[in-house]
């Protein structure tokens, strides 16, 4: 028998080479952390949360037809917590739309919404176990659902609109209607009703936009009151809309302004109190503005961006309208949901991140749109893998990197018992931005994370009825007690609805007893501030929390 004799010296250069080979290739960012196959491709948008309560996130996605399944994943290495299928006999489940994860019956557990389309219902599961909370048939619906008390009664009203031009409103803990509105029966509501106060009335108000099924009438993006649906105003679109509206002061004015695209690639920014136009930009070179518009401050100067996609390209625009910056998507690609934001290179500045329809994951620079990486996951996969989905961003495994999860794959009609997908989760950045837990951002699908307090980390466990406000509304002097699972503070300010400081306070003068502190009305200089909707601001080690405050005369 022929003997090999390897010497120390040997064998110690070889496992250098080897341990410093591992190394390099496991620093290699971004890098996939692990997958999961399903039968068909994700159109909607996946939401992620800690739905278990374990303290780790999970990741709640839907898949089309040939799948008809709802899952919801462990974030940290993919294994599933549970699926649900919303097919029924004759019905496919077409699970299209975003996603909600929200305590809707205030039990401090969370819970996922989801609306399906082939089968015309929402469905309310226990996080926990999926379980079906509640279900209601609706008219179908490709609109992410938003979520608050629009009537000011105390109870979680869900909204989404429905094919055929409808506006419905559940009762979020029930499931129950509590009304519906045509808004035009001559097209689909495909948007989000996104949600804010427009008007300036301390109430909450929602917006809407129309996909028109012919080409006679109209498309146009509808204002209402919040708690009575009364019309506030109505514009006229070029062309057919099927995401929703972005909602920030972007000209500085003290009012906020709705920033929505259309497919004719025309880009509308109106004021939000009675619906003119600020401005609008077009470049002959779109096709159509796919994707919904997010809000960033992209260079630091405390003024907002404007992040979207169209067919071809990704555009960031000054607030006036001008170009930031253009970036042309290889391989003539689409981005329907649109990007993620977060600072993903350690400059204090929000990057941008997003899938194609070629089936790549490609992250730019947010400050100069140059390409930080491109993933190839067509390449990955073997075969032709389109992304229909947007990204949301986190680090999923407490590694202290963030990472990405997108889902996509391959969809053909009428062959549609073809298809496939597959959902990935990447780490991208070896820093830790803000996260990106769901669909243009919040539960409110505001698409802000400028300048509006609606951006900021809101914990998933306390919410503004956890928190005793009174009295409120007030006209001077509010009580604010708070849990003791949210000591110790670290910094505790009032904020006007803009995201603007409006009171800083020393913690030691405003603690008296039980948890509780106190604000006056009154602003850093001792101003007595107007009516209107404030925010308190409360940081501690678990994340920033919101709560809302409403002054009156």
């Amino acid at each position: 028998m022929k003997r090999i004799i390897i010497s120390n010296a040997l064998v110690t250069i070889c496992l250098f080479i080897f341990f410093l080979s591992y190394s390099y290739i496991y620093a290699q960012l971004p890098s996939i952390l692990w997958w999961f196959d399903t039968k068909d491709a994700s159109a909607g948008q996946t939401a992620a949360g800690d739905i278990d309560n374990d303290g780790k996130l999970e990741l709640v996605f839907g898949c089309y037809r040939n799948d008809s399944c709802i899952y919801a994943l462990n974030a940290e290495d993919g294994s599933l917590l549970w699926k649900y299928n919303t097919s029924l006999p004759n019905f496919e489940g077409c699970n299209d739309v975003a996603a909600l994860i929200y305590d809707v019956d205030k039990d401090k557990n969370l819970d996922v919404i989801v609306p399906s389309s082939c089968n015309p219902t929402t469905f309310c599961f226990n996080g926990k176990d999926g379980s079906v909370k509640w279900q209601t048939r609706t008219r179908g619906s490709d609109s992410p659902p938003t979520i608050a008390d629009l009537d000011g009664d105390g109870k979680l009203d869900l909204l989404h609109g429905e094919f055929g031009g409808w506006v419905i409103c559940l009762d979020a803990e029930t499931g129950s209607v509590n009304w519906e509105i045509a808004v035009d029966l001559n097209s689909w509501i495909q948007t989000a009703p996104t949600i804010a106060d427009l008007d300036g009335d301390s109430k909450l108000d929602f917006v809407v936009a129309t996909w028109v099924l012919d080409t006679i009438n109209q498309n146009r993006i509808y204002a209402y009151r919040g708690y009575d649906r009364k019309l506030l105003w109505s514009y006229n679109l070029d062309g057919v809309v099927y995401h929703g509206t972005a909602i920030s002061d972007i000209d500085l004015d003290g009012k906020p302004e709705l920033i929505i695209g259309d497919y004719s690639g025309r880009l509308y920014v109106l004021n939000g109190e009675d619906g003119s136009l600020l401005w609008s930009f077009y470049d002959e070179t779109n096709y159509a503005v796919y994707s919904p518009v997010t809000v960033a401050d992209l260079d630091g100067d405390g003024i907002c961006e404007l992040v979207f996609t169209t067919m071809y390209y990704v555009y960031a625009l000054n607030n006036d309208g001008t170009i930031f910056w253009k970036y042309t998507v290889p391989q003539y690609s689409g981005s329907f949901r649109g990007p993620a934001l977060s600072d993903l290179n350690d400059d204090g500045l929000p990057d941008v991140v997003f899938g194609t329809s070629s089936g790549k994951v490609i992250a730019l620079n947010g400050l100069s749109g140059s390409e930080m990486f491109i993933i190839d996951l067509e390449q990955h996969y073997g075969k032709r893998f389109t992304i229909g989905s947007a990204p949301v961003l986190a680090d999923f495994n407490d590694d202290g990197r963030m990472d990405l999860f997108i889902v996509g794959g391959w969809s053909e009609y009428p062959n549609f018992r073809n298809n496939y997908g597959r959902a990935y989760a990447i780490t991208i950045s070896k820093n830790i931005g803000e996260e990106w837990l769901m669909f243009q951002k919040n539960e409110l699908r505001t698409g802000n994370i400028c300048n509006i307090p609606t951006f900021i980390k809101s914990s998933s466990y306390f919410k503004p009825e956890d928190i005793k406000v009174y009295p409120n509304p007030s006209t001077d002097y509010f009580n604010i007690q708070v849990p003791n699972e949210l000591l110790p503070i670290f910094n505790f300010e009032i904020l006007d609805i803009f995201g603007n400081q409006i009171r800083n306070f020393e913690l030691s003068n405003v603690y008296i007893q039980n948890n509780c502190f106190v604000w006056d009305g009154k602003d850093n200089s001792g101003n007595k501030v107007s009516s209107g909707i404030y925010f308190t601001k409360i940081v501690n080690n678990s994340g920033i929390f919101l709560f809302k405050i409403n002054k009156i005369e």
